[in-house]
């Protein structure tokens, strides 16, 4: 079998097409990953009643809708016992005299978390609102971050001047797209379209944009919608009707990387878009190992992944994985992986489609980090520095270590907010926290937890007199002037000292020891750092040399 034609016969997404150049015509030809779902034994036609037994009425309606109004429908089938769901799309095929009706099954949504994910990482398209002034003007007000990769126009552009994506609009569809707009506006209505766009270096591609207006209170009227590149998908509805040399193109032209592995992981063909992707020389990889590429520490995993296809001989669903481009950067991949067989089903090669999701992961690590540090500092917020307190007292407490907990209280920092704003303090807060970074160990680590309160956590083994020389350290680089816009601006701090597990064993206790401590060396006079003591004999030390 042509390894272009497998991308049909062998796609792991079930799909068939329906002969409609006959009036009453219904048979239905197929892919092996639809016989498998309908229970399809050989690979002759079938009649689509017999397809969608409980679904038989739907599923014609929506055929002949298809096709008499040659418009996409959609709609949910199910089998046996009415457990397995999915949703069926439809859409119309014709080349002169030919008519077919072009079928895919697709599984239904998942969770909205899980399928927001999946939309992020699968679909390149982004969410935009565009607002419609009852003068006649159109401006957009959002637009996501994929623009610029579909069109070549920057979200600042396209937010400045909505005609920098509007008049990219293909002319023959332009004015349907317009027409149609005005009436989702007259009749709030939701919007739904297919239509060319090009690219600002020239490149056409198709859309698929629906959305959902809104009337705002001045009568203009706003629609928040997502916009999806579909040119993929047209490419597939065109190849199924043409040539091998259409299949080609498709594989080629595809925005994905397409390839093929052997069992030992040998790339046997990789699509040309390999070097706009990751920036190699086909020439370059074609032949190689794919560890030449991975990421050391994903080769495992992948290598498992790919022996599983050709020993299962069955698409196992999607693999995440890093890849190095030309440039040395390492680009987060994922592929959707299915056999490729032969004429008695043995499995002759790993069929991979490869989809950079770099900015994805990227967004991940951004939401990451900003769940677990202070906004204001970029220390670790109060969530993170007590998970991490309590992971070293865990291991501490095995290996029999000692730590010290340091509460930190800045002294006099009211009345910066009350003279100069809240402005100001922020940056007083910013400068103690830069300060306190540079006089800590790289093993050390200290986070804000509210206002101007800061704690600290030495790493051990740390004895009583080398926690007391760095909070002493900490006191005097903070009684230290900080030069801010309206001034030299002083304030210190009153550090309490606690020892795990001399002054406590558990998180709870370690935390109350220092913070009473911190509130005897505000009783002192402040500036000063004081070690917990369960008696009244605390001790407070100042100009003990620094570590």
């Amino acid at each position: 079998m042509h390894p272009y034609r497998a991308l049909f016969e062998q796609s792991g997404t079930p799909l068939f097409v329906v002969e409609r150049s006959a009036p009453d015509a219904m048979n239905v030809y197929a892919n092996a990953a639809f016989r498998r779902v309908v229970g399809w034994a050989d690979n002759s036609e079938m009649a689509l009643a017999n397809c969608f037994p409980l679904d038989v009425t739907n599923v014609l309606a929506a055929v002949q809708a298809c096709d008499q109004q040659q418009a996409v429908q959609e709609l949910m089938v199910t089998w046996a016992d009415a457990s397995r769901r999915w949703q069926l799309q439809l859409s119309p095929v014709v080349d002169g005299e030919y008519r077919a009706v072009y079928g895919a099954l697709h599984q239904p949504a998942l969770p909205f978390g899980e399928s927001l994910d999946a939309l992020l990482s699968q679909l390149p398209g982004f969410i935009y609102q565009l607002h419609y002034s009852r003068t006649g003007s159109w401006r957009y007000t959002y637009v996501g971050q994929r623009v610029e990769e579909m069109f070549g126009v920057s979200v600042e552009e396209a937010l400045a001047d909505a005609q920098t994506l509007l008049a990219n609009i293909h002319p023959g569809d332009r004015d349907a797209v317009i027409e149609s707009s005005l009436e989702s506006a007259r009749t709030m209505t939701p919007w739904k379209q297919e239509f060319r766009m090009f690219h600002r270096r020239g490149e056409m591609l198709w859309v698929e944009a629906s959305d959902q207006p809104r009337r705002e209170p001045d009568g203009s009227v706003l629609w928040t919608g997502y916009a999806n590149d579909i040119t993929q998908r047209k490419a597939l509805e065109s190849a199924l009707k043409s040539s091998e040399q259409r299949f080609r193109q498709l594989v080629e032209q595809a925005n994905d990387i397409i390839y093929t592995l052997s069992a030992d992981g040998t790339m046997t063909y990789i699509s040309p878009n390999w070097q706009r992707i990751l920036g190699h020389e086909v020439s370059d990889v074609l032949g190689r190992n794919m560890s030449a590429v991975l990421h050391p520490e994903d080769l495992e995993a992948c290598r498992r992944y790919i022996e599983k296809v050709f020993v299962t001989a069955e698409p196992q669903g999607l693999i995440e994985y890093r890849v190095q481009h030309a440039n040395g950067e390492w680009r987060w991949h994922f592929t959707n992986g299915a056999p490729l067989l032969d004429d008695q089903g043995n499995v002759t090669s790993f069929l991979g489609i490869s989809h950079d999701i770099t900015p994805r992961r990227e967004m991940e690590q951004r939401v990451l980090h900003l769940a677990q540090h202070d906004t204001l500092t970029d220390l670790p917020n109060r969530a993170m520095f007590f998970d991490e307190l309590g992971q070293a007292l865990a291991k501490a407490l095995r290996s029999g270590g000692q730590l010290a907990f340091l509460f930190i209280d800045l002294d006099n920092f009211k009345p910066v907010n009350d003279r100069w704003g809240h402005g100001v303090g922020d940056q007083l807060l910013k400068d103690v926290a830069q300060r306190m970074r540079c006089r800590l160990r790289g093993t050390d680590m200290v986070g804000r937890i509210g206002g101007d309160e800061f704690v600290a956590l030495l790493g051990g083994p740390v004895m009583e007199e080398e926690a007391l020389a760095v909070a002493n350290q900490l006191c005097r680089a903070l009684a230290e002037p900080f030069a801010l816009t309206v001034g030299d601006v002083r304030v210190s701090a009153s550090i309490g000292v606690a020892l795990f597990p001399q002054h406590a064993r558990d998180e709870a206790s370690l935390v109350h020891c220092a913070d009473q401590a911190m509130y005897h060396a505000k009783a002192q006079g402040r500036n000063r750092a004081v070690l917990y003591s369960a008696g009244a004999s605390d001790r407070a030390v100042c100009g003990e040399p620094t570590y």
